[in-house]
């Protein structure tokens, strides 16, 4: 199995998603496939660990990049909604990509309140 490590420790799962956040920036890891040894693997390297930090008025995202909490920003979390409705929205069921991003929307609003 293999993963891939950028240059400052981030970890992804797929060759593309290498590519598309650490554009010539990362290594190809080959990973043990055994359950035990793929634990202490990624313990060990510390794979998955979060890097997010919340201080006041500063967020970091899991790949490193800061967020501050201003409008023309977007929360992580409330991004993964939004990017949900989008994706749910293009397979045509718009109730569902409806409720996701008020979802996301909602969570960026808590966001803006919190700041």
């Amino acid at each position: 199995m293999r993963l891939y490590k950028s240059s400052k420790g981030q970890w992804v799962g797929t060759q593309r998603d290498a590519q598309r956040y650490f554009p010539r920036d990362w290594e190809e890891t080959e990973v043990p496939v055994s359950k035990e040894y793929l634990i202490e693997f990624l313990n060990v390297h510390k794979v998955g660990a979060t890097q997010t930090e919340k201080r006041v008025g500063v967020y970091t995202h899991p790949y490193g990049k800061p967020i501050a909490p201003d409008p023309e920003q977007i929360d992580p979390e409330a991004y993964s909604w939004v990017s949900w409705a989008y994706e749910t929205l293009r397979r045509g069921d718009k109730a569902e990509a409806l409720k996701m991003l008020e979802k996301g929307l909602s969570k960026q609003k808590e966001l803006m309140n919190d700041a």
